[in-house]
């Protein structure tokens, strides 16, 4: 499959969330993850794009979509941290675009992969019309990881190690979403 990894956030110009007075940065810790499931992905075969390499100095969200519509992507995957003011929130979710059945199908195979891999708590699946999941040709999908605003979450998500299990359990939920496509061809 050709897939198409998008790490939320832009660094300097839009950081996403922030915790620890602006020490951790979501648009960091997305950047980690994502280039270990991108060599994760490769690793199983796939032909793997990220939208970014590094910071960049924009906050667009249209060129991300570009690029997974130019590369013809198969899947597109946009990785996040969550935030909330109330710091007891955690856990892990998966947006789709509504009405999308294969975007809900991934969704639902990634959530339960994070939930079962790191053992953070299932918030579930959901959907909304984000720009990112409206405007790319292909299943896409919105990945909030764990809560940057939860210091229990945190620590999942700053840990090196921990970031590969992230990686891993999103490639798990890619395989399962493609062997079930087989299934039904």
């Amino acid at each position: 499959m050709r897939i198409c990894i998008d790490p939320g956030h832009s660094g300097p110009i839009e950081p996403g969330a922030c915790a620890e007075e602006g020490k951790i940065y979501e648009a960091e810790i997305v950047m980690q993850v994502s280039r270990l499931m991108a060599r994760t992905l490769e690793l199983q075969g796939h032909e793997v794009v990220l939208t970014r390499e590094g910071d960049i100095l924009t906050d667009d969200l249209g060129f991300r979509c570009d690029i997974s519509n130019k590369f013809f992507a198969d899947l597109f995957i946009s990785v996040h941290c969550n935030g909330f003011p109330d710091i007891t929130a955690h856990g892990t979710e998966v947006w789709h675009f509504p009405g999308s059945a294969q975007g809900e199908k991934l969704a639902s195979f990634i959530q339960t992969a994070l939930v079962e891999t790191m053992g953070t708590r299932d918030r579930g699946i959901k959907e909304k019309a984000y720009d990112v999941l409206r405007d790319t040709q292909c299943p896409a999908v919105i990945v909030e990881l764990a809560f940057i605003s939860n210091v229990a979450d945190r620590l999942i998500l700053t840990d090196t190690y921990l970031q590969r299990g992230f990686a891993q359990a999103v490639a798990i939920g890619v395989e399962k979403y493609q062997a079930a496509l087989t299934i039904n061809d």
